[in-house]
């Protein structure tokens, strides 16, 4: 390294402690490199354990002219959290993921959730008090952070909330001088020195008459119910370039930096029911989305789409991830993952992907994912719902369900076993596209799509043109499917150009009126369009955070 990079590492070692400054490529990937695009050189990866310790370590790459890219559990799909490609500076990264502070305020009815936390840990926290986060484990990560997702608008599985979202942040933002300043925005009173009011949040010490109770200001769901039930509307229900949901940290990707954000809990349901619904009609399923928004006085909690396809593909190629989360749980999982990220490291010389053909072997021995009274079902019905409802939704559900049935559809009433069983299921399929690739032998390269239909579209189905789809190997649809909202893995044929396929698939599906990225953002995978790229740039005016985002400029001051 050159003499100024050397003392800024020094630099960064007094601040965080020598161990937590990285400066190894080899030990650096887990931080540099996506889950599936990304990756790039860096100065250092840095992981301080306070808020104050991320201050200091934020001014002093400031100070030496280098990129900024903060991380916290790099679960990202679009490679949005790691470096991509070549800048004009020197990049560090810092990841957050120490900085785990979880502080409930307003009798838990609202939380402060600090740079690094876990949503998984915050469900733990506010199990205390009866209440659920905003968001819950969404359609492929585990361990994923609060902040990440209100970074990034993420929609996850709830019917009835909307996107991650909050007015209310704590963070730094890079001004048109290039200096550092801290902005207040949580609605609680932390005094002028930012070093001070940092320190009181380590410390969770939160004086009741510090904090203004401002809990709409706090989440997107008193209207997102009344919005997803517009079902002729020919927009999105939900969308990562919807302006309504930019505003400071909501969305930002990286451009300021978050270091804490408050948000609004819900009561916990008393009783919660899951249906499986099944039927080789897409007609049915239309005719369903449509009575379930329009006329259910309670709308579900969840509503998860999986074609057969996908789910015989999470069967074959998951079954260690619902092993995994069945037996382990899903707070053990990050732990997991470092582990199989070291695991690789070790024995790159030998094999590009060890984990991958070790754990899939494991599934292989192991028994089927979901017990044998649902198989059938699932087997015999090209497309199926987990429909999950909520107290008095139960009776609701069973009672339209039974009163007047949708077409040839058939309905399961799912047993405590069953319903956990299928949602670890839903929740392998990404993985299991990945895997696919990953083990190349006669599969071509991963495209995997973001994408979110009209709430007015009828015809729900993704259909290739003959030209996609003759260069398509494998093919995974599952999504969100009362919000419109579908993620399409394409497995493509050996040696068909992926950014071409691509390409042309962005290009339908724009022709349809399908918008692209849904919830994953924009990542250095889309395009944004310049709303979002305005939005960014007020942010941060001299392109120092995570610049590239959205395909925009990687220059300093957006030249």
């Amino acid at each position: 390294m050159t003499g100024s990079r050397t003392r800024l590492v020094d630099e960064l070692r007094a601040i965080v402690g020598r161990r937590q400054v990285i400066t190894d490529i080899a030990a650096a990937r887990a931080f540099t490199e996506g889950y599936r695009i990304g990756g790039g050189p860096v100065v250092a990866v840095v992981r301080p354990a306070t808020l104050v310790e991320l201050w200091r370590a934020a001014q002093a790459c400031v100070a030496a002219d280098c990129i900024l890219i903060l991380q916290a559990a790099n679960t990202g799909l679009t490679g949005g959290s790691t470096p991509y490609g070549e800048y004009d500076r020197p990049v560090v990264v810092i990841n957050t993921s120490r900085i785990d502070g979880i502080i409930p305020i307003c009798e838990g009815r609202q939380v402060i959730s600090l740079a690094g936390a876990t949503l998984t840990k915050l469900e733990g926290v506010l199990a205390e008090f009866g209440r659920v986060p905003h968001s819950v484990i969404g359609s492929t990560c585990l361990g994923a952070s609060v902040v990440g997702g209100i970074c990034n608008n993420s929609g996850g599985a709830l019917v009835n909330r909307g996107p991650a979202f909050t007015r209310h942040a704590l963070y730094g933002r890079i001004d048109e001088s290039g200096r550092l300043a801290l902005v207040n925005n949580l609605g609680i009173t932390l005094g002028d020195d930012p070093e001070q009011a940092l320190a009181l949040l380590d410390r969770g010490m939160l004086a009741p008459e510090r904090i203004a109770d401002d809990g709409e200001q706090a989440s997107l769901a008193a209207s997102y119910s009344n919005h997803v039930r517009a079902l002729d509307e020919p927009t999105p229900a939900r969308h990562n370039a919807d302006s309504r949901q930019l505003f400071e940290a909501s969305g930002c990707a990286g451009k300021i930096i978050v270091l804490a954000v408050r948000t609004k809990t819900f009561p916990a349901p008393r009783q919660v029911m899951t249906f499986l619904l099944a039927s080789n009609s897409a007609a049915d399923f239309a005719q369903l989305r449509r009575r379930v928004l329009g006329t259910f006085r309670h709308l579900p909690i969840s509503a998860e789409y999986l074609h057969r396809d996908a789910a015989a593909l999470a069967a074959s190629h998951g079954n260690d991830i619902c092993l995994a989360v069945k037996y382990l749980g899903a707070r053990r999982m990050p732990a997991l993952f470092a582990v199989k990220r070291w695991f690789d490291r070790a024995f790159a010389p030998i094999d590009a992907a060890p984990s991958e053909r070790l754990l899939q072997a494991i599934g292989k021995m192991a028994p089927h994912p979901l017990p044998a009274s649902i198989r059938p079902i699932v087997s015999a019905y090209q497309h199926l719902l987990l429909l999950t409802v909520a107290d008095e939704g139960i009776e609701e559900a069973r009672r339209q369900f039974m009163s007047a049935p949708v077409g040839s559809m058939v309905v399961h009433s799912c047993s405590p076993d069953e319903a956990a069983a299928l949602q670890r299921l839903r929740f392998a399929t990404a993985g299991a596209t990945v895997r696919i690739a990953a083990l190349a032998g006669k599969a071509g390269p991963l495209v995997a799509i973001d994408c979110a239909l009209p709430r007015s579209r009828r015809d729900w189905q993704v259909v290739l043109s003959p030209k996609l789809a003759d260069q398509v190997l494998m093919r995974a649809d599952y999504g969100h499917f009362l919000c419109h909202v579908f993620h399409l893995d394409f497995v493509l044929k050996p040696g068909v150009d992926a950014k071409l396929f691509e390409s042309d698939l962005l290009e339908q599906l724009d022709s349809e009126g399908i918008v692209c990225p849904a919830e994953h953002n924009f990542g250095h995978h889309y395009r944004a369009p310049e709303n979002v790229v305005s939005f960014y740039r007020t942010l941060d005016p001299t392109n120092t955070l995570n610049p590239g985002i959205g395909q925009t400029s990687r220059s300093r001051n957006w030249l």
